[in-house]
């Protein structure tokens, strides 16, 4: 016999929430939220949906959402389980027969469209819709998965196996793959193409068991080599994009701006008076719009060059991209006598900028908290991360940029 449940998800610890006595208390939406605390910084809440418990045709516990509050609505969508598991046993169809049921007017192609729109209309850049399809399409090739109803766990997983014995992708970008595919199976059953998730119980990798990348943050002598190096003109630079490239790695060193954010900044998002500058929503990586404090000499420096060069309020500051900021960075650190690699297998590029200004923030005393919310990480375990060798780092300076 079958029962309803509330459920209950694991989330990130809200900002602003009170815990007493293992009772996580926040407002979400003008509304108080109420959970328990569930290991480091996680918060575990009952969702608002009944979930139905029943055993299926063989005889294991299953757990599907009914994906509604309503508890008489509920019960019909329960007993339908129910009434299909009968069916199943008593062989009248297949379980493989009930879940095509709802595929025989969606093809593939026409799935994949709508989630496209889907990701278009959360607002997502063109870049990353054309990234994720490209990433679903590619592996269901490999998978042979031309139909809704060929979506395997299995398929999947040996493809996942198959990359891993290639070695051509990193575990962070298996990942990445895994992401969106699941994804998009989720807004499957979401949108009841299909009654579950076949996808569900894949794993991700531990990236930190293939860390292709590891990045270190500048020193300070590093840094003033580098802004030297910057300010020298030649045959590749002229006294402008000297200026241009000094001002931009001492934002993004002053900062902790991403390259592509820095590169589309503009004059009319910086208050020079109140020293604050503001990261658009369709600019940063999570979609949020920010506030962040300006050192008062960066606003001067700024002024000075928007003045001299009288660059428009709603016109992009510099003409280097993120691609042209990459290839000076590398030019500027070979100049500077700075190696891209040191012995230990850590590397700098343009990003490293940004772990050199969460570095300089630590080694200066902020405390975890503010340098979380200057760096705009969505979990202080990732500020944690970024600071955890600061003790090994005292040849740092918050002065450095």
């Amino acid at each position: 016999m079958g029962t309803l449940i509330r459920a209950w998800k694991t989330l990130p610890l809200p900002a602003g929430a009170t815990i007493k006595k293992n009772i996580v208390t926040w407002k979400a939406k003008g509304k108080k939220k109420t959970g328990k605390l569930s290991g480091l910084n996680k918060v575990s809440v009952q969702v608002d949906t009944w979930t139905a418990q029943f055993t299926d045709e063989n005889g294991k516990v299953r757990r599907v959402s009914t994906k509604t509050a309503n508890r008489v609505a509920a019960e019909r969508i329960l007993a339908q389980f129910e009434a299909e598991v009968d069916r199943i046993k008593s062989g009248v169809v297949t379980r493989e027969e009930l879940d095509q049921l709802p595929l025989r007017h969606l093809t593939l192609e026409s799935a994949l469209e709508k989630f496209r729109t889907k990701l278009v209309a959360s607002g997502n850049t063109e870049k990353y819709v054309r990234t994720s399809m490209y990433r679903i399409q590619s592996v269901f090739q490999v998978c042979e998965i031309n139909a809704i109803s060929k979506i395997r766990r299995e398929s999947v997983e040996h493809w996942v196996a198959d990359e891993i014995q290639k070695k051509d992708r990193s575990y962070q970008t298996i990942n990445s793959y895994l992401i969106i595919i699941k994804a998009f199976v989720q807004y499957l059953v979401d949108i009841d193409v299909l009654q579950r998730n076949p996808l569900r119980s894949i794993r991700f990798l531990n990236h930190e068991l293939d860390r292709r990348l590891v990045r270190r943050a500048m020193t300070h002598e590093e840094v003033e080599r580098l802004l030297k190096a910057a300010a020298v003109t030649g045959t590749y630079r002229n006294e402008k994009k000297a200026s241009e490239m000094v001002l931009i790695y001492r934002l993004l060193l002053g900062t902790g701006l991403r390259s592509a954010e820095l590169s589309l900044l503009k004059p009319n998002q910086i208050d020079f008076e109140r020293c604050l500058l503001t990261v658009k929503a369709l600019d940063t990586k999570n979609k949020k719009p920010d506030r962040l404090p300006l050192r008062p000499d960066l606003v001067q420096a700024v002024k000075v060059w928007v003045d001299t060069h009288d660059i428009p309020p709603d016109e992009k500051m510099f003409r280097a991209d993120k691609l042209a900021i990459r290839r000076s960075l590398y030019r500027d650190m070979k100049l500077a006598g700075i190696e891209r690699k040191s012995s230990d297998g850590r590397c700098l590029d343009v990003h490293a900028l940004r772990k050199t200004f969460g570095t300089m923030l630590a080694m200066a005393g902020v405390p975890l908290t503010t340098v979380q919310r200057l760096m705009r990480h969505a979990t202080p375990t990732l500020t944690a991360q970024l600071t955890a060798g600061v003790n090994r780092r005292k040849n740092l300076s918050p002065n450095g940029a």
